[in-house]
């Protein structure tokens, strides 16, 4: 269906390129997840293969009867107009028969057409984004991140379609329990290079550990033979220069001078051969195993003494006759983890802006405790100036700090030129990173998180979890993944 032929891009002629000479083929009906750290070039990948970005070098080439449609992750999700509208603003003259298919495939009714599209729960606009790409008869879809923002419900339901659908599937995904359900195969981005491995992320991971495995262990095995080959080679030629020492008038014998000169002749022939051994081997060796460096977090934090840090009682807000809670009570223990969950549009992201000060309540109280310091992750991204570079966002105010700031980046693969390049030419997991940089630089001892995993790569949201679980004051969270969840809470409410 799709065949993609020593692809390379570079984005900025100064830090090489982002990828080079990719090649890959995906067939009619397969599913395969792209995976990879932030920042490898996941997305521009997609862009390139949807047709959106010209790539520095190599093609795309499309079967006769293929037809690509891309889904990125920062759709429009504001869309101003119908569902009906945003179904076929691509297209024209879109026959009535194509949307009544692909909505029924979305599982949405014929009374959502004439709803507005920005005034539907978020599942229902990422499966009227679905749709919108089917209707115009896309056989090969491309997707961005598809389970972002999504509700638990929505997301299985994403799962079953993804499974069961005839189309072609490329959809770049950091949901491990999604990836598993749906991918056939992985392909997986590092170093500028793609890997394939068959199966889900789980078989994956267990061949990426058996392949490790044994290339460490060839190449230990290479290492020490290596020395030892010239520690022999070196006694060797010690010997030998030890067989002809200069002898004493008193035993000198002509023919003994000779005998000895013969014997260090074929013993400094034996040294060379088993150094030109060792050169040989090392040519053929082995590479050593590339291990990348995995991020590193961790919250140091001023002390939380009071027992509760957050007491709220009786919350209600409403939006006209749309009420998203009443009499919601809530109590942030140190020590505590409680994750906040509940389907789109159940109020989730509301509460939190009420309870950090952004948004007013209809009725109830919000008592936080005096020693309490809070940082907060927004859904959004977007609490930072996104024209400033990543450390000048930071706002370091002299050497040391600047010094403490770089070096927090880095621990999350933000390094070097990165570091100097404006916010918002990063990518969206990239900018996750810098916010949580910024957190971590507050020392606060409350932390209130609004899907803290959105946009991270696998082993940044390992690295969060392991964090957070050693984090001594008290996290306010509210996440759809669900292995994070599980992972992480302590508690767990549910609203809406």
């Amino acid at each position: 269906m799709l065949q993609a032929h020593g692809l390379s891009f570079s984005p900025d002629p100064r830090s090489g390129p982002l990828f080079d000479h990719l090649d890959l083929t995906l067939d009619q009906g397969e599913k395969v997840a792209l995976l990879g750290r932030n920042g490898t070039g996941k997305s521009t990948l997609l862009k390139i293969l949807s047709g959106r970005f010209t790539p520095t070098s190599g093609r795309v080439a499309l079967a006769s009867h293929a037809q690509v449609a891309y889904l990125s992750q920062d759709f429009d999700l504001g869309f101003e107009g119908t569902l009906l509208e945003f179904l076929s603003r691509d297209a024209d003259d879109v026959p009535a028969h194509k949307i009544a298919r692909a909505i029924h495939r979305m599982g949405l009714d014929n009374h959502h057409l004439d709803q507005s599209f920005s005034s539907l729960s978020l599942g229902e606009r990422m499966r009227g984004a679905i749709g919108a790409l089917l209707v115009g008869g896309a056989n090969v879809l491309l997707l961005d991140e598809p389970t972002n923002h999504l509700d638990i419900p929505t997301k299985e339901w994403l799962e079953g379609f993804l499974r069961s659908c005839p189309e072609t599937v490329l959809f770049a995904c950091h949901d491990r329990m999604v990836t598993n359900a749906v991918a056939e195969r992985i392909l997986e981005m590092s170093q500028g290079k793609l890997t394939s491995y068959r199966g889900n992320f789980d078989a994956m991971s267990l061949l990426k550990g058996q392949t490790r495995a044994r290339e460490q262990d060839a190449w230990e095995k290479h290492r020490d033979e290596d020395r030892r080959l010239r520690v022999t080679a070196e006694q060797a030629l010690q010997k030998a220069g030890n067989v002809t020492k200069k002898p004493t008038q008193r035993t000198y014998d002509p023919k003994a001078k000779a005998f000895y000169a013969g014997k260090q002749s074929k013993m400094d022939k034996r040294a060379k051969s088993i150094l030109q051994r060792v050169e040989k081997a090392r040519e053929d060796a082995p590479t050593k195993p590339y291990i990348e460096d995995d991020p590193r977090l961790e919250f140091p934090c001023a002390k939380l003494r009071s027992s509760q840090a957050l007491i709220a009682r009786g919350l209600r807000k409403s939006f006209g006759q749309n009420v998203l809670f009443e009499n919601l009570n809530l109590t942030l223990e140190r020590g505590s983890r409680v994750a906040i969950v509940g389907q789109n549009g159940s109020g989730k992201t509301t509460l939190f802006r009420i309870l950090l000060g952004f948004e007013d309540l209809d009725a109830g109280e919000v008592q936080w405790s005096p020693d309490v310091q809070v940082a907060s992750l927004s859904q959004a991204r977007d609490l930072l100036d996104y024209s400033l570079p990543a450390v000048s966002a930071l706002n370091p105010v002299d050497a040391e700090s600047e010094r403490l700031t770089r070096s927090l980046l880095g621990r999350l693969g933000i390094t070097g030129m990165m570091a100097e390049r404006p916010i918002g030419v990063l990518s969206v997991g990239e900018r996750t990173k810098v916010e949580i940089v910024s957190m971590i630089l507050t020392r606060a001892n409350v932390l209130v998180l609004d899907e803290p995993t959105n946009h991270l790569d696998l082993v940044s949201v390992e690295a969060l979890e392991e964090a957070l679980l050693d984090f001594p004051g008290a996290i306010l969270f509210t996440s759809h993944d669900r292995d994070f969840v599980n992972r992480v809470s302590t508690e767990v409410i549910e609203i809406g």
